[in-house]
């Protein structure tokens, strides 16, 4: 437990010099550098998110007018946790698949970091050059019934691509132990146009609302430790104590770009994780 300590303190002070949830990097390092179960690393580094998630929703006093977007998108996450969870449990106790839980999260999460650690510092560079990447690329989508949200400016959004986007994140989110915040900020941004200030309240309560059901959906199929869940909040709390005052001093241009090549170096761990795998 001292070791998943010391390594929560690092990811939590990485977390929050970068403003992204930590668990891209917890599960593949408890499982391929601490040897904990894939299961086990999951539902536990999901369970830990819970507890800043909620920490930080209580310290930004979010209204509940902030809660209507997130609830339309609940049912889609809902779903999404539900198949996500049951696709690793499914995995991992499975006798009649020739992949393992480990090998296909690991597969997985480095697809995932590799495409969004390219698009980072592709969108970081073109930012550069003062040519943003254009955004609300899903909202040309106008599948009905289509609403007019308040919050956006009075902007159209199609409730189905909404709901499917949803889905998708709370399946990756119960699949790989993550927060969701990885995928609903540029989501929210570059999909759906949102602005950046209504997308960090957004995603916080998102984050919240995956947490939550992610805890209980794991918990329930046996998958949470107490024990590393306790040394990982311990490690984290301190770690991003430490790192925020160094995210301040930080420039957002820097952050997307250093994000970028944090994700890519974290995809190279996991390409390496597997080609050892592969060669036993």
């Amino acid at each position: 437990m001292i070791l998943a300590i010391v390594v929560a303190f690092f990811v939590g002070a990485i977390s929050a010099i970068f403003g992204v949830g930590g668990g891209f990097i917890l599960v593949p390092v408890l499982n391929s550098a601490l040897g904990i179960p894939m299961n086990i690393a999951v539902g536990s580094v999901v369970s830990y998110v819970l507890g800043p998630a909620t920490t930080a929703l209580l310290y930004r006093n979010v209204q509940w007018t902030s809660w209507r977007l997130p609830l339309i998108l609940s049912g889609g996450l809902f779903v999404g946790v539900f198949l996500g969870g049951s696709t690793l449990n499914f995995f991992t106790h499975s006798d009649t698949v020739s992949i393992d839980a480990e090998t296909l999260v690991l597969r997985v999460y480095l697809g995932l970091l590799s495409v969004l650690g390219m698009f980072s510092l592709w969108e970081s560079e073109r930012a550069t050059r003062f040519r943003p990447i254009s955004r609300g690329w899903l909202n040309r989508i106008l599948l009905p019934p289509v609403i007019r949200v308040r919050d956006w400016n009075n902007r159209a959004l199609s409730v189905p691509m909404f709901v499917w986007f949803g889905v998708t994140v709370g399946f990756l989110s119960g699949l790989l132990g993550i927060s969701g915040g990885l995928l609903i900020v540029p989501g929210l941004l570059y999909l759906f146009g949102v602005d950046a200030q209504k997308t960090v309240v957004t995603s916080m309560v998102v984050v919240w609302l995956v947490s939550f059901q992610s805890t209980i959906l794991h918990a329930w199929s046996g998958n949470v430790d107490l024990k590393l869940v306790a040394a990982l909040l311990a490690g984290g709390t301190i770690g991003a104590r430490a790192g925020s005052s160094i995210g301040r001093r930080l420039g957002s241009q820097q952050l997307r770009r250093n994000f970028g090549i944090l994700a890519i170096c974290t995809a190279i761990f996991v390409a390496i994780r597997l080609s050892v795998s592969a060669s036993q």
